[in-house]
């Protein structure tokens, strides 16, 4: 019997091995029943099953075998895809979800080769055939749950990040309270700054899930006076970062149509990461360049050792760190360790219609955020 008609003629008899299987892929399989374990299994075998019966020449062969996939079906609803989400909210790990497929190939041939009263010419093509429909299956389920396995841990980061921020609130309102109790204690000024670190790495880090959910950075500009702003926002961090200089230099038109709270945020991560890198007794110089029409540059220069040049490609990517973040994980600058605070500068700059970039040498490193004088709106 041709295996693709073996494997229709006998799917219960495979299905029972892959339920029993299944039932040993602890713990997350202890408390499904016998329709969960089946799960898929029988819309997984009658599509291995159609597979192996459609025409296949040699470019579509050596295609498949390379992984290239043109004439997969981009529907969510395919078994393997819909069989990978599921196995994933079950609570299987990944290597779990891959034994299935290997033990389900290892049945169907056995089963088969047992069935089987001798060996017929066509039976290694069709071996061939079968092993490639599971491959096929296989990459499928692979992509998917890879994909809500990481939906599920940015949706949790996500939560985690936003509901931690009213406890964090009531800290620093009780923190303030004793602050004005005892001017001269300085416990109270201690917890405003450990807040300002936090709020710094939970913000970074809500902005990070939002867009890797494909929530994305809007922005809703309004008029600013871009001067105003920045002194607002570097007293700030001044009263947070333990008496370092930060200096600001302001040129030409300082108005524009900005989102305030974005700019906000991408200015602290890169003044912060700033005072963290620099030199302890140089100051951070934070220079507004206003004299072109269309666009204003916001810049930030530090007197520190230069940034290593294999990490410039990609400074701005998402949990990029240097060495020295691991041997500093204490710092007392805020919002540094995560790996965020650039990637979410960066989605901030490209929200506005503008960018970021950096030069960095053996005199200094320099950030310059560059975009248009008047942000269009929910870009």
């Amino acid at each position: 019997m041709r295996l693709s008609s073996f494997i229709s003629a006998h799917l219960e008899e495979i299905l029972a091995e892959w339920v029993a299987f299944a039932r040993t892929q602890l713990p997350a399989a202890d408390a499904l029943d016998e329709t969960a374990l089946r799960d898929h299994g029988k819309l997984i075998l009658e599509e291995i099953a159609a597979d192996m019966q459609r025409p296949q020449d040699g470019d579509a062969q050596q295609a498949k075998s390379e992984g290239i996939q043109e004439g997969a079906s981009s529907s969510s609803s395919v078994p393997s895809r819909s069989h990978a989400r599921q196995r994933e909210r079950q609570g299987f790990e990944i290597e779990q979800m891959v034994a299935e497929y290997r033990a389900l190939r290892a049945t169907v041939l056995r089963l088969w080769k047992d069935a089987a009263g001798g060996v017929h010419g066509l039976d290694l093509d069709d071996m061939t055939r079968f092993n490639e429909a599971v491959d096929q299956a296989m990459a499928e389920s692979l992509k998917v749950f890879v994909f809500e396995m990481n939906r599920t841990r940015e949706l949790f980061l996500g939560m985690l990040g936003h509901d931690m921020r009213g406890p964090l609130s009531a800290i620093a309102a009780c923190a303030a309270i004793d602050k004005r109790k005892r001017p001269t204690d300085a416990t109270g000024a201690i917890v405003l700054r450990s807040v300002a670190q936090m709020k710094a790495l939970l913000d970074d880090l809500v902005e990070f899930t939002r867009h890797r959910l494909g929530a994305g950075l809007a922005v809703d500009p309004a008029p600013l006076d871009l001067d105003v702003f920045a002194r607002d926002t570097l007293d700030e961090i001044a009263a947070v970062s333990s008496g370092r200089v930060i200096e600001l230099i302001t040129d030409g038109d300082m108005h524009g149509e900005w989102d305030a709270r974005r700019l906000h945020q991408a200015l602290s991560n890169l003044v912060f990461n700033a005072l963290k890198y620099g030199f302890p007794d140089a100051p951070v110089v934070v220079t507004l360049d206003g004299s072109r029409a269309d666009d204003v540059v916001i810049a930030v220069r530090n007197t520190g050792p230069a940034i290593p040049p294999a990490l410039l490609p990609q400074l701005f990517d998402p949990l990029v760190r240097a060495e020295s973040d691991l041997r500093d994980a204490d710092s007392q600058v805020a919002g540094a360790n995560l790996g965020l605070g650039l990637y979410v500068v960066r989605e901030i700059a490209s929200a506005h219609g503008g960018s970021v970039t950096v030069v960095s040498d053996d005199l200094a490193t320099r950030f310059e955020f560059r975009m248009p004088r008047v942000c269009e709106r929910g870009r």
